[in-house]
């Protein structure tokens, strides 16, 4: 007991309740500053919480600091002699003031600077590579929240058939969220890889580096459709979200149900509905189900397909769709897309394909000038007609009608190389590798566009991982091998080449493994794989780079000219195709260049 009041009368004789007085008022000062700085600078939840922390910590080591700094200063002979003078001296000298208010000021000030160090820290590294799913703490912040993963619904009808059904709900409500600027919404060749899935909504987040996570169920018999859905916090397996929707089947009503479930989820998430995506996802495409059952057919067909059948199949169910509503805007969209893949397995020329591709498109706009796919499919037709400041335009208005929109983001990262914007070319292909994970295109544009840019580590990375994926890709085994052979590994180069000709033996696989053998100075292997390649379409052009690899130009330059003549946008990535370096000296290619509208 008589220990503790000599404590007692120790913290007053030294005055350490006026030091507890001001840095209360000063740490309430700080915390003011801080809870404005956090608005002003957008800084993230957790920041004012820290600087509470400091300040508290901060407490008792400016309480000790004083009473010890009090202790010293008053065994110095000048106190013991004001001591000496007798009870009625104050105890509160100057020197002593000195030292509480400047403890007390600097730890403040050592808090608040210390707490700035964090913030700052934040602001210049933590905002830009924050990841989404890193924790269970930031999985439950507001921001991570936003971020959502539609699994794959359930068919709970009694006809298998009746799976392009649900599957065309399924993309409609990713479409729908897609639309909403500040969701960050996983793409659907990503989350279909989750049908039937055992794993947990925990693993599954994980995965996909999302907070949230959609599912449910589609029921449709005879003349009724039953939807059932619920929203889940995946870090916490909560339910933010649910219902069960019974309605008579009609377009009326599914599109109302897609639209409800959008809304619902944005208001859930916390995410803002702009006024214009609202008034976005109320819009009905069409009020013939006949013809919404034959878009979802084809649309079905095309997801799953990888063969220039299925694509023949899927373009004659859009087809039928426009017979059954002219007014259909997506059914043209989808046909457009069928044309392209037609395209890359030869099967349709680029001189038939693309004016039939542009006649769909205009009219898909004017149906709905509003269509971001619309605006998608548009961009690469004005990139195939070399028309790239208006093909750029055309993906801008995509992006700002679906902001998540892996699609235009992977789309539009081609024609930013060929205007010389190779960085903005590589975030953009990035992006659409954020927005779908797990899908193997995605992840081979992003090596096209990192080995666009010469940046060829980047491009054997983003190559190995699509290959952890899939290992027998043969896209991801092209370039892979590409950016071997220029990164000199030209052993690896031409072992990866072959498996991916292997793979596929397409004579674009065959050319480029020549390509390989020239730049390893094999000139036999080299023609020997050239010798009975289809000299067509686009092969003129990789035919051409064999022969400025082996240093024979005029040959080179006469299989360009061949190429040009039978159709110049086969030639428009010679701009940035590192492979064509022995040709940039020549003068010829410069004229080329002009002509194609590139320089």
């Amino acid at each position: 007991m008589a220990h503790l009041k000599q404590l007692i009368h120790e913290i007053h004789r030294r005055s350490l309740w006026q030091v507890l007085g001001i840095y209360l008022v000063g740490s309430w000062f700080v915390l003011q500053v801080v809870d404005t700085m956090v608005g002003a600078l957008k800084l993230p939840d957790w920041a004012p919480p820290i600087a509470l922390i400091l300040l508290i910590i901060g407490l008792p080591v400016v309480l000790a600091t004083a009473f010890v700094q009090e202790g010293t200063a008053r065994s110095t002979p000048e106190h013991v002699g004001e001591r000496e003078e007798g009870p009625g001296a104050s105890p509160e000298g100057p020197q002593h003031r000195l030292f509480t208010w400047r403890n007390a000021i600097a730890g403040g000030v050592a808090a608040f600077a210390l707490w700035g160090v964090v913030a700052a820290g934040w602001m210049l590294l933590g905002s830009g590579t924050e990841s989404r799913g890193q924790s269970a703490a930031a999985e439950a912040s507001a921001i991570d929240l936003r971020s959502i993963a539609v699994l794959p619904l359930a068919n709970r009808s009694a006809l298998e058939e009746d799976a392009f059904f649900v599957d065309g709900i399924h993309d409609d409500i990713l479409t729908h969220l897609s639309r909403i600027g500040n969701l960050t919404v996983i793409s659907r060749t990503s989350v279909m890889q989750y049908k039937s899935t055992a794993k947990s909504m925990r693993e599954i987040a994980g995965e996909l580096g999302v907070a949230t996570v959609l599912e449910g169920g589609v029921q449709r018999a005879g003349d009724r459709v039953r939807v059932n859905v619920q929203l889940i916090d995946a870090s916490t397996d909560r339910h933010l979200w649910a219902e069960t929707y019974d309605e008579e089947l009609t377009t009326a009503n599914i599109f109302s149900i897609q639209s409800d479930i959008a809304r619902k989820i944005a208001a859930a998430l916390q995410a803002t509905l702009a006024p214009d995506v609202e008034e976005r996802i109320e819009t009905r495409p069409t009020e013939s189900l006949e013809a919404y059952d034959l878009y979802t057919r084809g649309r079905f067909i095309w997801n799953a397909g990888s063969t220039a059948a299925d694509m023949e199949e899927a373009s004659e169910f859009f087809q039928q769709a426009i017979e059954a509503d002219s007014g259909y805007a997506p059914a043209y969209v989808g046909l457009v897309q069928t044309y392209w893949r037609r395209l890359s397995f030869g099967v349709l020329s680029a001189h038939e394909t693309i004016p039939q591709a542009r006649a769909a498109i205009e009219r898909a706009l004017e149906l709905d000038p509003d269509l971001a796919e619309a605006h998608a499919a548009l961009g690469i037709v004005l990139t195939r007609e070399l028309r790239f400041e208006e093909a750029e335009r055309a993906f801008r208005r995509a992006l700002e009608l679906n902001p998540g929109s892996a699609e235009a983001h992977g789309s539009y990262a081609f024609p930013l190389n060929l205007l010389g914007r190779g960085s903005e070319s590589v975030r953009m292909a990035r992006r659409a590798v954020e927005l779908d994970p797990l899908s193997i295109r995605r992840r081979t544009n992003l090596a096209a566009s990192l080995f666009f840019t010469r940046d060829y580590d980047g491009a054997l990375d983003e190559a190995a991982r699509a290959l952890e994926l899939e290992p027998e890709n043969m896209i991801a085994h092209y370039f892979l091998g590409a950016a071997l052979a220029l990164n000199g590994q030209l052993e690896e180069a031409i072992a990866a080449l072959q498996r991916s000709s292997e793979l596929d033996p397409s004579p674009g696989n065959r050319i480029t493994l020549a390509w390989a053998y020239a730049r390893d100075g094999q000139r036999e292997k080299a023609l020997e794989l050239l010798a009975d390649v289809p000299e067509m379409g686009t092969s003129l052009k990789e035919i051409a780079l064999v022969y400025g690899e082996l240093g024979e130009l005029d040959r080179a330059f006469d299989y360009l000219d061949r190429a040009y003549a039978e159709h110049p946008a086969n030639l428009v990535s010679l701009l940035i195709d590192p492979g064509a370096d022995p040709l940039r000296q020549d003068p010829r290619f410069d004229e080329l260049m002009k002509k194609l509208g590139l320089q």
